[in-house]
């Protein structure tokens, strides 16, 4: 015997574009109620629908005479914790499920004048409006607005309900929408995303979302051509950084690689590429470092810092301390081996080894192939021209020999030019390897000879404490050269040298210390007892509060790891470093379910990292 199937009343036909939450609105008007007290009248949940349960999207689907399937193509649906995927493409749920819900009057507009329902009944939501990369309505060419803004999500994503409250508006064209051509790039996007036919570029091998920030950041970049600076852009004038980036990145990595090129004069190499493409470079260095999608346009951009900057210790790739050096530029070699830049581009140029159209910053060439050649034009230098060719100042360099830390190549000579500037070049890389670039000294950085001073220390212990791991964070400051460029956290210097304080670092130095990033991750390690500390009173409040002791801190090396520590004892890159591990199946430590940060259980990373 056959079950017969129950028929709603509630038929209804899915309009263009209409995601299921929105259909279930437009069911819940029909009699006067909410969509959260029509889901449970029902018993389909609207935060099921919502989420685009495959199951409550079924149910829908017999409750209004039509299949399944149609409700999904068009409705938002769970992937992940962080993620929603609309017609196969996956976008962040945090942009996508913002407060503020954006749509265009003029189809509202149409939706009403073509039916003859009731106005909030008759207006269609359509789900491409709540993807932050679309900004206007291709057929209409206008910006889309602004229509509500609600915090909570049931209320915010019954649209009909909402649409009853802005029917006026929408009708007397209050709410506007400014005019404008669509772009090349939002063309591309809308066939992309419905699977329209269109020509092919480069960026179809790729994910949408990722591909459309990549050609965001790439075309904020570019602006920079123009004498425009990122903060210089208009909120609304976004999409035309869209169109920049794409029109570009459509033709592939050879043109991007070119558009890289002409950036790179925006500065001085000495400031690093964050000063060049500040949002750019922070997107693919840390923003979507661990976004596969984007692995694409990170290998494009490390192609070119590698191919094109004189990056040494104290620089960084894409979040990476640089330790060796791979290529020199005139003024880097010149710097290194005290040989006179013209002199030596004379040579470099005879060689072949430089592109002659490059400045003396820019003019680059690899490292090691020119060791033999730089070796052989080195000669000794006296001691002013040392100590003035690595910006030491006379004061401190005579510290520094005092203290054994420089020392003549040459001893007991008939010459004063004993002075060999690899060792000086040496003595800097060394204290830079791991070092992070700053572009100014501000929150608490100091250079080494104002904080020994400060705390009436030699140089020279601040070095050795820098060399023995001591001190940690070390910073190359982007406005000075040489040894005055060298720059430590003066609070971390106090906290493990000076006299008067104990020997114990604050929870939040020690965050920094280690590379957690925040120091609330720290402070619920504490709290929840994975992480011992010594509670004592702070020598300048008087106040009594937790410190990292020193057997505190080799409880906590004993057990955990973080990607920096990691990326220090291995020697190569944390971006590297964190793939191994999650292929690895290995996650941060939370056993509790907080959120941690980072950090690892040692036991499980030696066990991964194992050659």
């Amino acid at each position: 015997m056959t079950t017969p199937q129950f028929r709603s009343p509630l038929h209804t036909t899915l309009r263009d574009r209409e995601p299921a939450f929105a259909a279930m609105s437009r069911l819940a008007a029909v009699g006067g109620v909410s969509a959260a007290d029509f889901g449970r009248d029902v018993e389909i949940p609207f935060t099921a629908v919502l989420k685009g349960e495959q199951s409550s999207l079924e149910a829908l689907g017999h409750l209004c005479g039509q299949p399944g399937g149609v409700f999904r193509e068009w409705t938002p649906k769970i992937v992940g914790s962080a993620k929603r995927g609309i017609r196969d493409h996956l976008f962040p749920v945090r942009p996508l499920l913002t407060s503020e819900v954006r749509g265009l009057p003029c189809c509202l507009r149409e939706d009403i004048e073509g039916s003859t329902l009731p106005s909030h009944r008759a207006m269609t939501f359509r789900s491409h409006w709540l993807i932050h990369h679309v900004s206007l309505c291709l057929r209409h060419e206008r910006e889309l607005v602004v229509l509500w803004k609600v915090s909570e999500q049931t209320q915010r994503y019954d649209t009909s309900t909402q649409f009853r409250l802005i029917a006026d508006r929408v009708m007397d064209e209050s709410l506007g929408g400014d005019e404008r051509e669509a772009t090349d790039f939002e063309i591309w996007f809308d066939q992309r995303l419905t699977g329209g036919p269109h020509e092919k570029t480069w960026l179809d091998d790729h994910p949408l979302h990722a591909a459309s920030v990549f050609c965001r950041l790439l075309g904020t970049a570019l602006l920079r051509l123009q004498g425009i600076n990122a903060s210089q852009i208009a909120p609304g004038s976004v999409w035309a950084c869209y169109q920049s980036g794409f029109d570009v990145a459509r033709h592939g990595a050879q043109a991007i690689l070119r558009e890289l090129q002409k950036l790179n004069h925006c500065a001085e190499p000495r400031r690093g590429p964050k000063a060049v493409f500040p949002s750019l470079y922070d997107g693919l260095a840390y923003d979507y470092v661990d976004d596969p999608d984007f692995a694409p346009y990170r290998e494009v951009f490390t192609q070119h810092l590698r191919e094109s900057w004189p990056l040494g210790p104290g620089d960084e790739l894409l979040g990476t301390a640089v330790t060796v050096r791979k290529l020199h530029s005139v003024r880097t070699a010149a710097e290194e081996t005290g040989i006179d830049s013209r002199r030596l581009r004379k040579l470099l140029e005879a060689s072949s080894m430089i592109d002659a159209s490059l400045p003396d910053a820019w003019a680059v060439f690899e490292a090691e192939a020119a060791r033999p050649m730089l070796a052989s034009l080195i000669n000794l230098m006296s001691a002013k021209e040392f100590f003035d060719a690595f910006d030491i100042g006379r004061s401190q360099f005579n510290l520094l020999v005092e203290d054994g830390i420089l020392q003549p190549s040459l001893v007991d000579a008939d010459t004063k030019h004993v002075w060999d500037p690899r060792e000086g070049r040496a003595f800097m890389d060394r204290l830079l390897i791991g070092a992070e670039t700053i572009q100014q000294a501000q929150h608490g950085w100091e250079s080494i000879a104002k904080s020994a001073q400060r705390l009436k220390l030699r140089p020279a212990d601040i070095i050795r404490a820098i060399w023995d791991g001591r001190i940690q964070r070390v910073a190359r400051n982007a406005q000075f050269d040489g040894y005055a460029s060298i720059h430590v956290y003066h609070d971390e210097v106090a906290q493990a040298l000076a006299q008067e304080t104990p020997s114990a670092v604050s929870l939040e130095l020690f965050t920094k210390t280690v590379g957690l990033g925040n120091p609330v991750y720290l402070n619920r390690l504490v709290r929840q007892g994975h992480v011992p500390t010594t509670e004592m009173r702070n020598p300048r409040t008087g106040a009594m509060q937790r410190f990292i002791g020193t057997e505190d801190a080799a409880a906590f090396y004993l057990r955990f790891t973080t990607l920096r520590l990691l990326s220090r004892a291995k020697g190569t890159t944390w971006q590297s470093l964190s793939h191994r591990l999650r292929a690895a199946g290995v996650t941060p430590f939370s056993p509790d379910g907080f959120d941690y940060g980072h950090v690892y259980l040692k036991k499980d990373v030696e066990a991964a990292l194992a050659d």
